[in-house]
């Protein structure tokens, strides 16, 4: 599996930053307007170890398309905004103001920058490393929507049969629901890294200094009054394992 190479590929922002529970953002007369393919049938799943799984619903205007790619027999996925000239001034201004309002403003780094930190970081803010995936609906009817060129079933095997893609029966309010999973590819290049904003995370270090007030939060919540001390016994685990990796970068051998 592979996303399509378009600055809004990834569409985490379709699912979490972005978009409001009720879609509030899009005002009554583009309510009206066509749902994309992803609306209501495709999803994010966030998991980690030993934490309650987060689901997060996709806009309405989510067109989530899936293709074959007959030049390496691999399978292409694109996310499409249906609204994109249109689209709301939320959206428009994604990172920068992403699901910000005028009473409450982002005071920390988006998910995606999160999702695509170091092991390190995650465990530090965290105390868990998660996992994304896109959750497609077990339906013939959902996948005939989404895999556009082939037919269903043919393409229901192809998907299932994809790398590191597994099923899964996920708990969607009072209903149980059988979910396609495709893992998140996580990215090194993307549209978030042009915000001047929304930096990616390089270092703990970095990260700290840019969005203090959400990380040292979080870092109250974990450890209490040891935080202080436990943030800089983290930065200085990392600087030394980078300073490592230089060395064994420079001689071509691991440091003894």
């Amino acid at each position: 599996m592979s996303l399509a190479e378009s600055e809004c590929s990834d569409g985490m922002c379709c699912f979490t930053c972005v978009i409001p529970p009720n879609n509030g953002h899009i005002g009554l007369f583009k309510s009206m307007w066509r749902r994309g393919t992803g609306s209501l049938n495709v999803k994010l799943l966030v998991t980690s170890e030993g934490q309650k799984n987060e689901l997060y619903d996709s806009c309405k205007f989510l067109d989530f398309i899936i293709s074959r790619d007959d030049k390496n027999s691999a399978l292409k996925i694109d996310l499409r905004c249906s609204i994109y000239k249109h689209r709301p001034q939320q959206c428009r201004g994604y990172p920068d103001s992403a699901g910000e309002s005028l009473y409450q403003s982002m005071s920390g780094p988006c998910i995606f920058n999160e999702y695509t930190a170091s092991t390190a970081y995650k465990h530090l803010v965290y105390k868990r490393e998660w996992n994304a995936f896109y959750a497609i609906r077990d339906d013939i009817g959902v996948i005939q929507d989404i895999f556009v060129t082939e037919d269903a079933h043919a393409a229901r095997e192809l998907l299932v049969g994809a790398k590191d893609v597994r099923l899964a029966t996920i708990q969607a309010g009072s209903k149980e629901v059988d979910y396609i999973l495709i893992p998140l590819p996580k990215r090194t290049q993307n549209i978030l890294y042009t915000s001047e904003k929304h930096q990616p995370i390089g270092t703990i270090r970095q990260a700290y200094q840019a969005w203090e007030e959400k990380i040292q939060r979080n870092l109250q919540n974990h450890y209490g009054s040891e935080w202080e001390a436990t943030l800089k016994n983290a930065i200085e685990m990392e600087e030394k394992d980078a300073g490592k990796r230089c060395h064994e970068d420079a001689t071509g051998n691991p440091e003894r």
